[in-house]
């Protein structure tokens, strides 16, 4: 019997190399894709194995960018990613607690990029399940501290870059986690005009210039929802340039420009060449608020 658990063990991990591309260990595999709450008004979250993978994107994929540089990352642990980017009803838990300061967040919404008020009155979409937006970088750190102190724990955090690109490809090394080509099928985003902002809706897509609720398309192999498109997502790292560069081990880049934080996942208004796994977003200080098309997940970190 022990002779067969131990083949068995070896089964799991040969086949989930077969599957993704991935080595992990056999308590990896067995926790992978394990969910729990830490608390009632927590996001859900999903445990994602340890594993090798090339961060980055091969000088043959379409759209691809200069600081896309390929190595080899190895996250030699397994952790928790929430399911999905956090919602506005989360968000309005920690308001409530009096930590996250939401009405900042309400009047960014309402004012242009340059802080005058809009031209245009500003539409709300909806809250509940769709993804909180408008938030800075600031803020979601503010949201994990929450979380850490509601639930005794030091452990959620932002996610780094390379977790975050690990976490989207789930084991794939195409241009999308679904394939070598964008497709409304899987993912809320915009119009097929490379450099073009604007909604656009097919398939699956039915929403336009708006987010969608979450996990309203399907999941990844890792089983995490809107890691591509619905909305951008606040990363922990600092900008380095080269891709090349970034660190090998899942950790977050702490030097480099810190005067702009990183965010990953492409928006609703945004083309297919940022929707791509290995596209990377340093454009804005981690302060800045009011963007209707940027937010954030969580991770957290396992014993």
């Amino acid at each position: 019997m022990k002779g067969l658990q131990t083949v068995s063990k070896v089964m799991t991990i040969v086949t989930f190399t077969l599957i993704t591309g991935l080595l992990i260990s056999a308590d990896g595999a067995e926790q992978a894709g394990k969910i729990f709450k830490d608390c009632a008004a927590c996001p859900e979250m999903v445990v994602v194995p340890p594993g090798t993978f090339i961060m980055g994107s091969p000088e043959t994929e379409k759209y691809r960018e200069e600081d896309e540089g390929r190595h080899r990352v190895t996250i030699a642990y397994s952790f928790a990613v929430s399911k999905a980017p956090v919602t506005w009803d989360q968000w309005e838990e920690c308001v409530k607690d009096s930590v996250c300061d939401g009405q900042a967040v309400e009047t960014a919404l309402k004012k242009e990029n340059n802080g005058k008020p809009k031209t245009e009155k500003y539409v709300d979409y909806g809250r509940g399940n769709r993804p909180v937006i408008g938030v800075s970088w600031y803020d979601a750190r503010a949201f994990v501290a929450w979380l850490n102190k509601k639930t005794g724990t030091e452990k959620y955090r932002l996610l780094s870059e390379s977790e975050y690109e690990y976490a989207a490809r789930a084991g794939t090394s195409t241009a999308y986690w679904w394939g070598e080509e964008p497709s409304h099928e899987y993912a809320n985003y915009g119009k097929h005009v490379d450099g073009e902002l604007g909604g656009a809706a097919e398939g699956r897509d039915v929403w336009v210039d708006e987010t969608s609720p979450v996990c309203s398309f399907p999941v990844n192999g890792f089983g995490l929802c809107d890691m591509s498109g619905n909305i951008y997502q606040w990363i922990e790292d600092c900008y380095e340039a080269e891709g090349t560069k970034l660190p090998s081990d899942g950790s977050a880049v702490e030097s480099g420009n810190c005067k702009v934080r990183g965010f990953r996942g492409n928006s609703f208004m945004s083309d297919p060449k940022s929707l791509r796994s290995a596209n990377r977003a340093f454009v804005y200080p981690p302060d800045t608020r009011g963007r209707s098309y940027l937010g954030f997940r969580v991770a957290k970190t396992l014993d």
